[in-house]
């Protein structure tokens, strides 16, 4: 799966990546957007921001990549700016005009806490813009802890003093199926330890590959369309604000 990752981050035009890996796309689609509303130069934190992926997005904002640096054990920590809990963010009050948090809910214990923290150091009329899981195969453990219905991330955000202006589904069920079928092939071929049943069932993982991750996620997503509830779905993108006329949680 790593080398077919490569591929598609580094040979395939953007197009055909972004109906590939869809999770990402649909990610990176709500950053983009907050790249092109916010004014520059802008305060924005990346709360749980792991390696900066998206720090490319903002050159020319002031950029505070945040994080507790244990997700990953092989993730490279160099490129934040601090290190802590996000239960408890080591930033002042009414600091940011955007808060980013990118795939960071479901691996903090206590959620409620965190959105609050993000409302904290919000400047009044910043923006959270928020990605969250809803269908996901466990990842990062230990530290993976909820998956998110639209109305658990409405009641989160609804108590920490968040207006939300957006709240949706990233796709619906044949893209939430897109990417859950390209991990297929992997269960078709289990790991052997046998240079000759490696060798001999190569072409075949070959083929497999090719179909279950460049060729399948493009073809079953087109159809996406025909889903109009989007209640089984990958997760939800937020863009919430915080009141021009509140400083803090207190006030």
């Amino acid at each position: 799966m790593w080398l077919a990752r490569k591929i598609v981050n580094r040979w395939l035009p953007r197009w055909w990546r972004n109906r590939i890996d869809l999770e990402s796309a649909s990610i990176e689609s709500l950053l983009i957007r907050a790249a092109r509303d916010l004014p520059i130069p802008a305060m924005i934190l990346d709360a749980g921001s792991g390696q900066s992926p998206y720090r490319r997005f903002f050159t020319g904002h002031r950029y505070i990549a945040v994080d507790f640096a244990r997700g990953e054990a092989t993730w490279d920590y160099s490129q934040l700016d601090a290190v802590g809990m996000l239960e408890q963010l080591p930033l002042p009050d009414n600091t940011f005009d955007a808060v980013l948090s990118t795939q960071v809910l479901e691996h903090v214990p206590e959620p409620q806490k965190v959105v609050d923290e993000m409302f904290r150091v919000l400047k009044p009329g910043g923006t959270l813009y928020l990605s969250a899981p809803l269908g996901f195969g466990e990842h990062q453990i230990p530290y993976d802890f909820y998956r998110y219905t639209r109305f658990g991330l409405q009641h989160i955000l609804d108590n920490a003093g968040f207006n939300i202006s957006l709240l949706e589904p990233r796709g619906g069920y044949f893209c939430y199926m897109a990417v859950i079928s390209m991990w297929f092939y992997l269960y078709l071929f289990p790991q052997t330890r046998s240079l000759i049943l490696k060798f001999l069932l190569f072409p075949l993982q070959l083929l497999a590959a090719t179909w279950f991750i460049f060729i399948w996620p493009p073809i079953v997503s087109a159809f996406d369309f025909l889903d109009k509830e989007k209640s089984i779905t990958l997760g939800y993108a937020v863009i919430a604000k915080k009141p021009p006329n509140m400083h803090n949680n207190a006030a």
